[in-house]
């Protein structure tokens, strides 16, 4: 009977470490799928004028489904190939979202202004910013846990 009560404790904390973890897991994926499916929206629609709208509407209803984590912010930008194929995000050119459409820097890369031409287009980013609160009570000392889900793509050519 007293190894019971000196196991159960770890038992305890190990169950709720693999609960937690398994739950962050599926928030990360769950973020992951959001990003991927807004850049893809983003190259499917190229240069419309309601393209930004669209992505994030799209990481909307995916990530809306649970109430795991919070989106922070969806962040939709131009990334820059240099000569060896290596994209990097252009800091000019980013365009930040709250989760319900509300631009929180204006629009400083217009989708008007996004080359959709055959073998020149751009390549474009999306990433969502999100908060995981941990749920067993003692891992509340690590505080909340601050993540991004990135996904890249080249903008699909609107004429060939």
């Amino acid at each position: 009977m007293t190894e019971f009560a000196l196991v159960v404790p770890v038992l305890m904390v190990l169950i709720m470490g693999v609960l937690d973890g398994a739950l962050l897991m599926f928030s990360v994926g769950t973020a992951r799928y959001g990003s991927a499916e807004g850049s893809r929206v983003a190259a499917t629609l190229g240069n419309v004028a309601n393209t930004d709208s669209q992505v994030v509407a799209t990481v909307r209803n995916i990530v809306s489904g649970t109430k795991l984590f919070t989106v922070d912010e969806v962040d939709i930008y131009k990334l820059n190939q240099d000569g060896n194929g290596n994209l990097t995000p252009d800091p000019a050119k980013i365009n930040k979202y709250a989760l319900d459409g509300t631009p929180l820097n204006g629009t400083p890369w217009p989708a008007s202004s996004r080359n959709v031409g055959n073998g020149t287009s751009d390549f474009i980013g999306v990433t969502v910013n999100y908060t995981y609160t941990w749920k067993a009570g003692f891992f509340a000392p690590l505080g909340p846990l601050k993540t991004t889900a990135v996904s890249y793509v080249r903008i699909e050519p609107q004429s060939y």
